[in-house]
């Protein structure tokens, strides 16, 4: 029995349902998981959303709005905020598309009433704040243009590699940004209303014995944002996962503006900006399910929803972003589900057999990737960042305390990357020999290498990439063997060297101590990630030896490049290091 599985028996036990029967029900593509509870007549849900990765609280606060309102959300019957536990109402398994399957002359009644539902929802005010407990609130986040940046900036980052098997260089991604930059700027500043953002028939259930908008279950909307009336529409209209047919949803459209009296022109140009917005948002999403979490029953969907995309670019506020996607994807590779392929740099290794000497005492005891910052050690930091970019397979070195990092690789809740480690107990091979040591688990495909003790956080910019897809989207190997992080030497934090690299314009790197003046400080530093070659390793002797002469020959040879990282980067290599990181991290989106 897990420590999760004990957490959860717990729970159920002290809400009275012990030894009732437990069922699965149908999740999402997320990591929670939802149980019927099942005793004699009386039935409930259970949800599971293991704090790691999920927060109940918004559904809780959202739920207890929606309740207050009138409408049918599951109530909460118990919660175990701290561990993730929810015991809701139980509303059934009617869900909107199973009830047209079975009886498709009621497609048009029951959008309907969700239309209906909408239109009054979108016109009640929301608190600035909603109630989690007495003593707790929470505050319905903005649909501001950062979030639809990041969103539609899926769409490049996940879907094109994967169907081109490029990543697009920096200044045509940047093209993209800006086109829906543009034509978003009006809807970003938009907050209307509450978009619960997955308003469609696979989360709207049939409850006919309940009268008016009651009729209409409401479920996953516990990442409702503030944001454009015309966005839960589209979810429900443009739906992925079911075909809407014209008609009705022009006709629902037609009911929604007639119902709120909103000026139709303006209405349908912004019902279409947020459609293609939201389509190529999903298509990016399906692709990422397939590459970061190996879901790749998603990728079916995308044919679907190109067609989506397809009629709401039509739009002429979209010109320009419709000839975008022309010169990108023309149409025959469109309406074909791209197939499952592995990344350029699937793999990556981190070094973290070394003795952590300079973390003193706090290495005593502990292995330095283990030492936390900001309440999360080290190496699941890294591992959580190799994850967030599609890394599939991470293989670790361990020789100091190695027991330990098996521990916690061991009890780790996330499944992605899988970790296999590289044992070094009985001999240390420093940061080359643990490379080549690894280099089976890589095959002939170039793979990541990250230092144990760093700390990078993302540019936070709208749009931004992550930093591993920038490594992987300037990575040349026509002209590289080796591509680095940099980080200016004056803006890296926790370190007081001089540098390690010059830089030119091309991002080719020469190290300082090969300069004409070794002495002199250098501009960069390397910042304790890169992408490699394995070819680097041939003939070299399997024995213990620095990565440092892999990175001389690579420069010698003028195949060592770099790019500059477009966040903040800590170097946590002692005791005081660590505690300014520490200090630092008090906000998201740390890494």
């Amino acid at each position: 029995m897990t420590d999760r599985t004990a957490l959860k028996e717990d729970f159920i036990g002290q809400q009275g349902w012990a030894g009732s029967d437990i069922c699965p029900v149908a999740g999402d593509a997320s990591f929670r998981r939802y149980d019927r509870l099942s005793r004699g007549d009386a039935t409930a849900i259970l949800m599971d959303a293991p704090p790691a990765f999920e927060d109940v609280r918004p559904f809780v606060a959202i739920s207890r709005y929606l309740c207050d309102l009138g409408l049918s959300a599951p109530q909460i019957l118990a919660a175990d905020m701290e561990n993730g536990f929810l015991l809701l109402e139980d509303l059934g398994d009617d869900l909107f598309a199973r009830v047209i399957e079975k009886d498709f002359g009621r497609e048009e009644s029951l959008y309907e009433k969700a239309v209906s539902l909408l239109a009054f929802l979108q016109d009640r005010p929301v608190p600035e704040q909603l109630m989690v407990t007495r003593d707790e609130l929470y505050r319905v986040p903005a649909y501001d243009m950062k979030v639809l940046l990041d969103e539609v900036a899926l769409f490049v980052d996940w879907y094109l590699p994967l169907l081109t098997n490029r990543r697009l260089e920096a200044e045509e991604r940047q093209e993209f940004i800006n086109l829906w930059s543009c034509v978003l700027e009006d809807i970003s500043q938009s907050r209307d209303c509450i978009v619960l953002r997955d308003y469609h028939a696979e989360n709207l259930l049939h409850l006919p014995d309940r009268f008016d908008d009651r009729q209409v279950g409401l479920l996953d909307f516990q990442d409702a944002l503030m944001g454009h009336r015309a966005y839960d529409l589209v979810s429900l209209l443009q739906d992925a996962r079911r075909d809407v047919g014209p008609e009705l949803e022009l006709k629902m459209l037609n009911d929604y503006v007639e119902l709120t009296g909103l000026e139709p022109a303006e209405f349908l140009r912004d019902y279409a900006l947020l459609g293609a917005q939201r389509n190529a948002k999903i298509i990016g999403i399906f692709a990422r399910l397939c590459q970061r979490d190996g879901k790749d029953k998603y990728l079916s969907l995308i044919p679907r929803v190109w067609d989506l995309l397809q009629r709401d670019l039509d739009h002429p506020a979209l010109r320009e972003l419709k000839d975008w996607f022309d010169r990108k994807v023309p149409g025959n590779l469109r309406m074909k589900a791209p197939a499952a392929k592995p990344q350029a740099a699937a793999r990556a290794m981190i070094l973290a057999a070394g003795l952590g000497t300079r973390m003193r005492p706090l290495t005593d005891e502990t292995p330095k990737p283990l030492l936390k910052v900001a309440g999360k050690s080290m190496l699941d930091r890294l591992l959580d960042g190799l994850a967030a970019a599609g890394v599939r397979t991470a293989v670790v070195n361990m020789h100091y305390l190695a027991d330990q990092i098996e521990a916690a690789v061991k009890v780790r809740p996330d499944h992605r990357p899988k970790v296999i480690l590289s044992d070094e107990r009985d001999h240390l091979m420093d940061s080359g020999g643990g490379v080549m040591k690894a280099l089976p688990w890589f095959g002939n495909r170039s793979f990541y290498v990250l230092n144990s003790d760093l700390v990078w956080q993302e540019n936070t910019a709208p749009g931004c990439e992550s930093m591993l897809h920038r490594l992987a989207a300037n990575w040349r190997p026509e002209d590289m063997d080796i591509l680095m992080l940099l980080m200016p030497t004056d803006k890296a934090v926790g370190y007081d060297g001089a540098g390690d690299f010059h830089r030119d314009d091309s991002g080719r790197l020469m190290p300082r101590r090969a300069s004409a003046n070794p002495k002199a400080s250098a501009d960069y530093m390397y910042a304790g990630v890169l992408t490699m070659k394995p070819i680097l390793f041939d003939g070299l002797a399997n024995a213990p030896f620095s990565l440092r002469e892999i990175f001389d020959r690579a420069a010698a040879a003028g195949r060592l490049y770099g790019i500059v990282h477009d966040g903040d980067w800590y170097h946590v290599g002692t005791p005081e290091a660590l505690e300014e990181c520490n200090k630092a991290l008090t906000g998201p989106g740390d890494t």
